[in-house]
Parts: structure tokens; sequence; C-alpha cells
């Protein structure tokens, strides 16, 4: 017989509870201009996050993601574009935390 464990997270990295939650994302574009938009969030660990835009994001550099709590603090970190899906003319970004700089 099987022993079956039920719904156990096995990544080793704080998790925060930011499903579906408006994020503010801020990136300098490829013609020099900053751009600024909000986003939902679809998942974010220590590593990295996910979220659901209604565009691209290109750039080369980093992208400013603040985070808002319900009584109105905000947390400020840098990311980078790992990966983009499209679908249905919106956006899946995939990025990873770094430092202020650029790199982890």
């Amino acid at each position: 017989m099987q022993e079956h464990t039920a719904n156990i997270d096995q990544r080793r990295s704080l998790r925060l509870d930011m499903e579906k939650e408006l994020i503010g994302l801020e990136w300098e574009n490829d013609q020099h201009e900053i751009v600024k938009r909000q986003a939902m969030c679809i998942d974010v660990s220590n590593g990295g996050l996910k979220v659901n835009i209604d565009r691209r994001i290109e750039t080369s550099g980093p992208v400013k993601v603040t985070f808002r709590d319900k009584q109105g603090s905000s947390n400020t970190m840098y990311a980078k574009v790992i990966r983009v899906t499209e679908i249905h003319d919106w956006f899946d970004i995939a990025m990873e935390f770094v430092e202020q700089g650029g790199e982890k």
C-alpha cells in the first residue's frame, strides 16, 4: 500500500500569498522611456515572481516591482525578465529577483 501525503509544499523558499493581487511594475524600455503598469500577481517566492499583464515587458534591464499590503505599506524589489508567454493577447511574465543594480 502506498502512503499519500496531501498538499505538502516541497519548496524550501518562503512563499507570499499575493495571488491575484495587483502589483506595480516600472521599467525602462528599449527607447529609454520609463513605463509604469499594474499587473496581476500569479505567484511569488524568494527566487522570483510570475505576473499577468496586458503587454510584453521589453527590457534587458531591471524591473522595479512594488508590493502593497492592505494597510498601504509598500515594499520594492527588483527583478529581471526570464520568460514571456503570450496567452490570448495577455502575457505571463516570469521574473527572477535581482539586486538593484541588475544581477543577484
